[in-house]
């Protein structure tokens, strides 16, 4: 299994890219910086329209994934509308806001994605997509396109500023109570200096369940490598397994991710070996730290998530949308069924086909059942979910405290709500 050490984050130059398989609607290419964008095909040769966005979506995986949850880059093109090309989005798509953060005095904004522009000459554009960014972000592709904007991007000689990678485990292989159980028995072997937990619980009389899960974190949130651990499942209130580690990468440890991910290296072999050199879970079966075994159930994890590809997250369905997607796809064809059976043969064919439809039901079918029975998808706060990225993205990459970050992003919601 190969690793990676700090002095190895650094891929190969931009002589050595392959020309990137670019999905339909990105701009350019590796070979040719200056070539103009493609519209969206939809894998056909005509154009369509791309999609809209989707706003705050919840996901939910059924198999181990990953995931590219946070982008921040700067190129220094003065016009956002090159940037924009540079993205593989429309223009269209976004509006024009007469403020912005970091010295940028405007900014262009679709959803969780953000152009910032109209700063000094010197400080071109710089784009942020948050985790919510990410997600709107694919959804405007066919096909997954992290590989093609991280190609282009550097090809343009954007420097990235922060790039999360997220595991997201379903299986239960990531467990987090042995992994709280290693740190207190000091069973880590670590580069990081600390650890730290925290663990928010519900009030509510009438809520059932009391906490929300906790979370893990080792290193400092302002620190280059920073990783987390935690319960996404009891985040948002959902009865599944689904533990998520994230690595958070920044400043040059972001911009060699970056570099490595456009030049092919698996996102799991890249995830792993960053982990493996700041974080192992061992045996206390040696005096000394170095020469210490690594703990099965934690090497089992980790052979396992080498394998996984990258992947996009999907909507998560309930079952009233799935009712009104079988009613708008289906119910002419079951009324032209019944009228060529009739009522009492049709009838004796609708009960053999739930028959059949239960003995087939999977996972999927499932997860949507207990979400539709809690509720939760309709009862997401999206309003806390922006005013909580939109003061992570004034932290991180602004530069200010989170108390100063949280006010900020709080007034900025604020206009924004204004007619």
């Amino acid at each position: 299994m190969k690793t990676y050490h700090d002095s190895d984050l650094v891929a190969t130059g931009q002589s050595s890219l392959k020309k990137p398989g670019f999905p339909a609607g990105l701009a350019g290419s590796a070979g040719n910086p200056g070539g103009k964008p493609e519209p969206p095909t939809g894998g056909t040769n005509e154009a369509q329209p791309p999609l809209t966005n989707r706003g705050a979506l919840i996901t939910t995986p059924l198999l181990n994934q990953f995931l590219i949850d946070w982008v921040a880059f700067t190129v220094k093109i003065i016009d956002p509308q090159e940037i924009l090309q540079i993205i593989g989005l429309k223009s269209e798509l976004f509006s024009e806001l007469d403020r912005g953060l970091y010295g940028y005095q405007k900014s262009l904004r679709f959803g969780n994605i953000c152009v910032y522009f109209a700063g000094r000459p010197d400080m071109g554009c710089h784009v942020t997509m948050s985790g919510q960014g990410c997600r709107q972000y694919e959804s405007q592709f066919p096909k997954i396109p992290w590989f093609a904007l991280f190609a282009t991007a550097i090809t343009f000689k954007a420097k990235f500023t922060r790039l999360d990678i997220a595991h997201d485990n379903v299986d239960g292989a990531l467990d987090l109570a042995k992994l709280k159980e290693a740190i207190i028995n000091r069973e880590i072997r670590s580069r990081f200096r600390k650890a730290s937990e925290t663990q928010n619980f519900d009030l509510s009389p009438d809520i059932e369940q009391s906490t929300d899960g906790h979370t893990l974190y080792f290193g400092k949130r302002s620190s280059r490598v920073f990783l987390r651990f935690y319960d996404k499942a009891a985040q948002l209130g959902l009865p599944f397994v689904w533990n998520r580690a994230e690595l958070e990468l920044k400043d040059k440890r972001a911009h060699e991710a970056a570099k490595y991910l456009s030049s092919g290296v698996p996102v799991g072999q890249l995830f792993i070996g960053i982990l493996n050199q700041y974080l192992s879970v061992v045996c206390r079966d040696d005096s000394n730290t170095t020469r210490c075994s690594i703990q099965p159930w934690w090497s089992a994890w980790l052979q396992t998530v080498e394998k996984i590809k990258l992947t996009t997250a999907q909507e998560i369905k309930t079952v009233d949308e799935v009712m009104q997607y079988v009613k708008r796809q289906y119910a002419p064809s079951l009324a032209m069924i019944k009228t060529h059976l009739g009522a009492t043969i049709f009838g004796y064919y609708i009960r053999e086909l739930l028959k059949d439809g239960s003995e087939r039901m999977g996972m999927k079918h499932e997860q949507i059942l207990r979400v539709s029975s809690k509720g939760k998808a309709d009862n997401y706060d999206e309003g806390q979910e922006k005013f909580e990225e939109r003061a992570a993205i004034i932290e991180y990459d602004g530069g200010l405290d989170r108390t100063d970050a949280e006010e900020l992003a709080r007034r900025l919601l604020d206009q924004e709500d204004q007619p």
